[in-house]
Order: C-alpha cells, then sequence, then structure tokens
C-alpha cells in the first residue's frame, strides 16, 4: 500500500511538472530579461496613453455615428457633449469618460511629488464627476428628477440631490476639468524648458524642442480660449457654443497629450538629472573580480 501511495505520488509531481513546463512554453507571463523589461514596459505605458489621447480626440463623432448609423437614430449635434448621457449613447459616454478620468487620476502616481501629478489627479476626479453628476434632461422636463413618482431618465444621483443641484456640480466638474488640461497643456510646455544646470555644448539653448514648447503653449491657450467659448461665444449654425468649447477644448488638449506621448514617457521637470551614462559609471568589473561594497 505504501509503495502505491509513492508512485501515485511520483506521477501526480511529474503530471504537474509537464504541466508547469508547457504552460511555461506559452509565455504566460513577461519573459524579458531585466534590462529590456522596463523598455517592454514604457513601451506598454506610451500605447496606454496614445490609445487614450485618440479615445478623447475621437469621442465627439463616435456621439455622432453611433447615434446615427449603429443606432439608427437621426444625423444631429446635440447642445453639449455632455448631452449624450440622456441619449441611446449613455453607455459609451460613461464608459469612454471613466477610461479617460481613471487613466488621468493614476497615469503620474509615481511621482506624487509633481505637479504633474496633482494637475491630472484633479482633472481625472473632475471627469469622472461630469460622468456621475450628470447635467441636467434636455429640455428640464416638468416634473424635475427628484419628484416622486421617479421621472422617467433620471438617474439615482439626480433623483437623491434633485436635478438642478446636480446640473450645478456637473457645471463645477466640467468648468475645473477644461481648466486642469490648459494647466496640464501648458506643464508640458514648461517641461521643453531647460534648466540652466542642464545646458550641455549639444543643447545649450533655453529650449529642449522649441517647436514644442510652443504647440503645447498654443494648445493651452485653445483651450482657455474654447473655455470661454463656451459661455461667451457665439452659436454656428446647429452648433451651439457650449458643444463648440468643449469640442474645441478636447481636440486642443488631444493633440498636446498625444505629441507628449510620441516624445517621452511622462514630463520631464527641469532640473531632473539624467541617468548615469556608462561611460560615467566606468567599464564593467571582469568576470570573477571583486566590487567593493
Amino acid at each position: 500500500m505504501p509503495s502505491l501511495r509513492t508512485g501515485g505520488g511520483r506521477a501526480m509531481t511529474s503530471l504537474a511538472g509537464k504541466i508547469t513546463s508547457f504552460l511555461v512554453t506559452l509565455k504566460t507571463h513577461s519573459r524579458y530579461p531585466e534590462i529590456n523589461r522596463d523598455r517592454a514596459y514604457t513601451h506598454t505605458y506610451r500605447t496606454m496613453r496614445f490609445v487614450v489621447g485618440i479615445l478623447g480626440i475621437l469621442l465627439p463623432f463616435i456621439f455622432i455615428i453611433g447615434e446615427a448609423y449603429f443606432l439608427k437614430g437621426a444625423v444631429q449635434v446635440r447642445g453639449s457633449l455632455s448631452a449624450y448621457y440622456h441619449s441611446p449613447m449613455q453607455d459609451i459616454f460613461v464608459g469612454g469618460l471613466c477610461v479617460i478620468g481613471f487613466l488621468l487620476a493614476t497615469y503620474m502616481s509615481g511621482e506624487r511629488k509633481s505637479w504633474d501629478f496633482w494637475v491630472s489627479l484633479i482633472a481625472g476626479i473632475a471627469v469622472l464627476g461630469v460622468v456621475f453628476f450628470p447635467t441636467a434632461r434636455p429640455g428640464h422636463p416638468v416634473p424635475a428628477c427628484g419628484s416622486n413618482p421617479q421621472p422617467s431618465g433620471c438617474s439615482f444621483v439626480e433623483q437623491a440631490l434633485g436635478e438642478h443641484q446636480t446640473e450645478v456640480i456637473h457645471a463645477v466638474c466640467a468648468i475645473v476639468f477644461i481648466l486642469c488640461l490648459a494647466i496640464m497643456s501648458f506643464l508640458f510646455a514648461i517641461s521643453e524648458v531647460q534648466a540652466e544646470s542642464e545646458r550641455t555644448e549639444d543643447r545649450p539653448g533655453l529650449f529642449r524642442k522649441q517647436y514644442l514648447f510652443w504647440t503645447h503653449s498654443a494648445c493651452a491657450l485653445i483651450i482657455l480660449a474654447a473655455g470661454a467659448w463656451a459661455f461667451w461665444g457665439a452659436q454656428i449654425g446647429p452648433l451651439k457654443p457650449l458643444y463648440l468649447g468643449e469640442v474645441g477644448a478636447i481636440l486642443a488638449f488631444g493633440a498636446s497629450w498625444l505629441l507628449s506621448a510620441f516624445n517621452r514617457t511622462a514630463p520631464n521637470r527641469p532640473g531632473s538629472a539624467p541617468p548615469p551614462s556608462v561611460t560615467a559609471l566606468g567599464p564593467p568589473p571582469a568576470k570573477g573580480a571583486v566590487v567593493p561594497s
């Protein structure tokens, strides 16, 4: 009997070893050595930033195309992007903005002492506020949300807080979000300024890449101008000023965001020291040499 148990245990161990070896060949986890693993994660990070940037730029068009062709509705542009919450595109609106909000709130979490982290964190929280505290229903139908029995089209937040109060919170979150987008673009521009201690013979000037500084700065100004247009601008054809301002701000920030994602993993702050080069550290020790601690 003991021999049977021992044989069964060996068979199970052998089977487990074969399964484990098979799973290893499937490369179910990273097989990169350490020096290449960092590069792979950097590429992944840049890809995530690129995808979210493209998503933000395309959302206004996705709302129109999706409602018209996939949901068989009329081709129409609503009074604001937020109004798509009360439309057949509600799920896309909530899902898309939640993805953008959570990424903005977390993508700089490894550098919590930087302005970039705090501004992007506030922007992420603000856009989540835009989602979960929706704008009022188009036309402000009566009775308003918060009434009993519950009117149709009201979210649980609108029913709990009242439609007007929820709309006020939504407007505050939207304003904070647009302001943070402008500040983030300005921070991207500042990251192109070289401190005196960083200037070298190869890069003696004030800027790392001057065209990026001016492009990010222009995007920041466009975002602010678009935000102002949303409140005080004129309607152009069927496009209301609020819609034009929101779309203009998002497109300008999307361009700034993608430029930043293409040119570096994360925005550098002036005064940040570059990593030591191999030459500065000297040649690697010979095999078997004793390295002093």
